[in-house]
């Protein structure tokens, strides 16, 4: 027998096997069942076959669960597979019926192994369809992490590239020259104020044989004066070695990597060299033929 038939004799089946003239292979089983026990597990089988004809199969299969914990009836796994098969999951109506197989008769092998193969072709489906949605959702999530890993890059502004091309000893000399050159000028700046400041010597002081005598309001004028002078000849001095220094640089030592790669030197050429005396130094300017 096939189809709706097969399902509707086997459930009855399953439902008769309940009576007190149990044979089979539940036979020795039920013999150890009490009285209570066996009452129980009958009506539990009842209202789970009374909630598969409502089509509430999710309460069927715990009642039949129930049933099968009393009465350890092997056949109530078929009426599990079958509502678990009306639920759509495939994989679980597969196991119950291959265990109900190995406990069925014989003569039921031929129509369980049809059933059971069908079944296997549908599970080996479903296991291909999550294959390809796990696939396709790892793919979109390796796409995501890529459009969020190029937001960032776009939003971290690339390192700063060194130019190789730049001399050092260019930019040190130069350096040198506007660093002496500011205090040069800044030097000469504080020498005007100061001497806008001091008064008049005329005015401010008298003098009396061998000493000079100043007004004692004009003072503070006098020693801001004094002040302003030291601090501008020092800066205008420094400045004017400072950047001397950097013209010696820039003369003397810059772009001496770039003749490097280039060759070597011409012979004919003036050089500025720093000169150190016992009287002072300076500077001379070396030229060559």
């Amino acid at each position: 027998m096939t189809g709706w038939r097969f399902l509707g004799s086997l459930a009855l089946g399953a439902a008769l096997s309940f009576v007190p003239t149990l044979s089979g292979v539940a036979q020795a089983q039920k013999s150890d069942l009490s009285q209570k026990d066996r009452r129980e597990a009958k009506r539990l089988f009842n209202q789970a076959h009374l909630a598969y004809r409502r089509g509430d199969y999710e309460e069927a299969i715990l009642k039949w669960e129930q049933s099968f914990e009393l009465s350890g009836e092997p056949l109530i796994f078929l009426s599990i597979a079958n509502a678990y098969e009306r639920l759509g999951e495939s994989r679980r109506a597969l196991d119950y019926l291959k265990r109900w197989r190995e406990k069925a008769p014989r003569r039921e092998h031929e129509e369980l192994d049809s059933r059971i193969e069908r079944l296997e072709k549908r599970v080996a489906e479903l296991d291909a369809e999550d294959a390809e949605k796990k696939r396709r959702a790892d793919e979109k999530a390796r796409e995501q992490k890529k459009r969020e890993d190029d937001l960032v890059k776009d939003r971290v502004p690339p390192p700063e590239q060194v130019d190789d091309s730049v001399d050092p000893w260019t930019v040190t000399g130069w350096t040198l020259v506007g660093v002496g050159g500011a205090a040069f000028i800044t030097g000469l700046v504080l020498d005007g104020v100061a001497a806008s400041k001091r008064p008049a010597e005329a005015e401010a002081c008298a003098g009396s044989g061998d000493q000079l005598y100043c007004r004692e309001a004009l003072k503070n004028d006098i020693q801001s004066s004094n002040t302003f002078a030291i601090v501008g000849d020092a800066l205008w001095i420094s400045g004017a070695l400072v950047a001397a220094g950097g013209a010696v640089v820039l003369l003397t030592l810059a772009g001496d990597d770039e003749a490097a790669e280039t060759g070597p030197p011409s012979r004919s050429g003036g050089r500025v060299l720093p000169l150190v005396g016992p009287n002072g130094g300076g500077v001379v300017y070396h030229l060559s033929f």
